[in-house]
């Protein structure tokens, strides 16, 4: 195995540890807290795994891997833009995933003849990183078009972000210098050509005027008799195994732009230094993916499988799934969007009123990562603000009974020692509450002026 080799295996064994480190967390903590205890919630969940999925349960459970996991039906129905960025990115990076990184594994089963220089993969991989890179650009203006509308906060994983592009980028300037490389060439002449030295010669005048490889120093336009001669021998050797390279767009593009430093950036080694980052960078996304925001990709879907918060009171795994709620929520923000008492959090300085600030307090709760005092105390206010009308459950695109949470959270106050609803609200008098929002309110409007010429116009028509 090659030093890549091993390296992609530990990252993934690291990744796969932190993995189950994380998933465990669904056992050890849930809302309230110390509810039950973790071989409590362990033997209850294997019980219901040994029951298994019968019946219309089965049904909901192939319906809900279909159309809420795979089609994201509930992100389409509630923001058709972030569902085209979410589907984009979903089959932009897995078909590069298991199409290009895992292509000596997965596509040579699909294709015994799989060589990532020829078509349809050459065309394909340079498509996928492009789906990537539109996916996370219409996901950026979308975000900036609400930027402003709501004070909470969004939380974001910059680094799982940096590593993905990163990655893209990477692998679309590492295409377009091989393009141009002519040391790369000159490899594939050496391993793979047995042509004489007019041969040779010829095949350099040709790849140079046909396929953009870039020799130092620059050669004279190649003759048509010379062209005519490359092909024939690009023909025999090395049309099998090269399509070309304009199928991949972007790369080909790419290598255009760098076709003045292409003699440079191969004195420079720039082929093997990039190499080394794409590979760098593609060990560390598989390590960290556990440990940051991305792992909703594991959590969602298991939480939709498993109707997380759809469980009666009486469900032995209602702690797990209300810890699994915690951890599969996005932090998309769109049930900020339909939050009735949104504009409390404005008025009462306290972003914690909003769904999506409060499901980040109440997970800090269950890992007892809240500040017992003040954390609490903001908690509480934000909690009690809710009317339960229901509509940021019903806007979930990841299908979490949020009302669920909200009740496991007040159970989780009330063992803090935060006093109820009423005894909360009758802690500040009227009208202490009356100035304080008066002082966050925006000024009134200036009252209408009745326009003279209007009265003087109303007078002379009756």
């Amino acid at each position: 195995m090659t030093g890549f080799g091993w390296a992609v295996s530990i990252a993934a064994a690291f990744a796969v540890a932190g993995g189950l480190w994380r998933s465990a967390a669904w056992l050890r903590f849930g809302l309230p807290d110390a509810a039950s205890s973790m071989g409590e919630r362990a033997g209850a969940l294997w019980a219901s795994l040994g029951r298994g999925p019968r019946g219309k349960r089965a049904w909901r459970g192939v319906s809900a891997l279909v159309l809420d996991v795979l089609a994201q039906r509930r992100l389409w129905l509630r923001d058709p833009v972030r569902w085209t960025a979410h589907l984009l990115l979903f089959v932009g990076f897995t078909g590069l995933l298991f199409l290009h990184a895992l292509g000596d594994v997965v596509t040579v089963r699909l294709a015994a003849s799989y060589m990532p220089t020829v078509n349809p993969w050459l065309w394909l991989r340079d498509l996928l990183g492009v789906l990537v890179l539109v996916g996370f650009a219409l996901g950026s203006l979308r975000r900036r078009a609400e930027r402003g509308r709501l004070p909470a906060p969004r939380r974001r994983d910059p680094l799982f972000v940096v590593l993905v592009l990163g990655l893209v980028a990477s692998g679309f300037a590492l295409g377009a210098v091989k393009i141009t490389s002519a040391p790369a060439f000159e490899r594939m002449l050496r391993d793979y050509a047995s042509v004489s030295d007019d041969e040779a010669a010829a095949l350099r005048a040709y790849w140079a005027a046909e396929y953009g490889v870039a020799f130092a120093p620059p050669r004279a336009p190649a003759s048509p008799a010379q062209l005519a001669a490359g092909e024939v021998v690009h023909q025999a050797a090395c049309a099998a195994c090269h399509a070309r390279p304009q199928a991949a767009v972007l790369s080909y593009s790419l290598s255009r732009v760098l076709g003045a430093m292409a003699p440079a950036l191969a004195a420079w080694g720039a082929e093997a230094w990039l190499l080394r980052l794409h590979q760098l960078l593609c060990v560390l996304a598989i390590a960290y993916l556990p440990f940051g925001r991305a792992f909703h990709v594991v959590s969602a879907p298991v939480a939709l499988l498993a109707g997380a918060g759809t469980a009666p009171p009486a469900d032995p795994n209602r702690q797990a799934r209300r810890a699994l709620a915690l951890d599969a929520c996005v932090r998309c923000g769109l049930c900020d969007e339909r939050c009735s008492v949104a504009p409390l959090a404005s008025l009462l300085g306290n972003a914690t009123v909003l769904p999506a600030t409060k499901l980040d307090a109440l997970r800090a709760a269950a890992l007892g990562r809240l500040e017992h005092r003040a954390g609490y105390a903001r908690l509480a206010e934000g909690a009690y603000a809710c009317s339960d009308c229901g509509r940021c459950t019903v806007g979930c695109p990841v299908g979490l009974r949020l009302d669920d949470l909200w009740c496991g959270g007040t159970e989780t106050l009330r063992r803090h020692g935060e006093p109820p609803a009423p005894e909360w609200v009758k802690a500040t008098a009227a009208a202490e509450w009356a100035d304080r929002l008066a002082a966050a309110a925006p000024p009134a409007p200036p009252p209408r002026q009745r326009d003279p010429a209007l009265t003087v116009a109303r007078h002379s028509v009756s």
